[in-house]
């Protein structure tokens, strides 16, 4: 259950969401911390976020759409390597050095996609390129094999990302370089998928990742609406 810090709507949210759900589906805590991923989740996911492909730029749908079997499979050693702790890269540089050493199948595609997001990235303003670089430098500090802490830290930091983005759309100096640079992205900050999103992080109080692993867990949960992330 939530502890007192919650808010009501995340509370309410929750209850509905979780007790909704045929109880042997619901993944424990510790079933999602201890998860093996397999190429048929890695599949039930790609299946499940179909519907956001709209908000995807060429340059990522594509080697999502054309994956092959070996990179699948790589993909998901990937990931389960990471939260084995077997790596944990810092930065960019570190990141795809690992996958060109281990995984590479998947190097190929993730360094033609990161070149082409930067080239994007080079286009917004001063204000724009310094949120962009920001964030990801907060996605490898805010990241952790431990899945629970990782989602601690994405939703205490969700607020200021949220409200950072909104902020430079409405920046006359910026707005017109994001939407070129980066129209999906803008246009997945106006839908309503995303208004119901920034609803539940403007209400999400600060969380404390050791002793909210329970709270932190059922707002995973909450954010899962497809059932895939935390179902059995």
């Amino acid at each position: 259950m939530f502890t007192l810090r919650a808010c009501s709507l995340i509370l309410v949210s929750v209850a509905v969401f979780v007790l909704g759900r045929p109880a042997e589906e619901q993944m424990t805590e510790k079933d999602f911390t201890n998860l093996v991923f397999t190429v048929e989740k890695f599949d039930q996911i790609l299946k499940a976020y179909s519907e956001y492909k709209q908000f995807m730029p060429s340059y990522v749908l594509e080697p999502l759409d054309n994956i092959t079997d070996e990179q699948k499979t790589q993909a998901v050693q990937m990931v389960n390597d990471y939260h084995a702790g077997k790596f944990e890269p810092k930065n960019y540089d570190e990141y795809i050095a690992i996958m060109k050493k281990s995984y590479p199948a998947l190097a190929g595609p993730y360094e033609t996609m990161y070149n082409k997001y930067k080239e994007q990235v080079a286009k917004l303003g001063p204000k724009g390129q310094e949120y962009c670089n920001g964030l990801e430098a907060q996605m490898y500090t805010d990241a952790s094999p431990d899945r629970v802490v990782w989602a601690c830290h994405i939703f205490n930091n969700a607020k200021s990302a949220v409200s950072g983005a909104k902020a430079l759309l409405q920046d006359d100096s910026e707005a017109a370089k994001i939407e070129e640079a980066f129209p999906e992205a803008v246009k997945l900050l106006n839908s309503k998928k995303f208004e119901a999103y920034s609803i539940i992080v403007n209400n999400l109080k600060p969380l404390d990742c050791v002793k909210d692993r329970e709270q932190v867990f059922n707002t995973i949960k909450l954010m899962d609406k497809q059932s895939v992330l935390t179902n059995n």
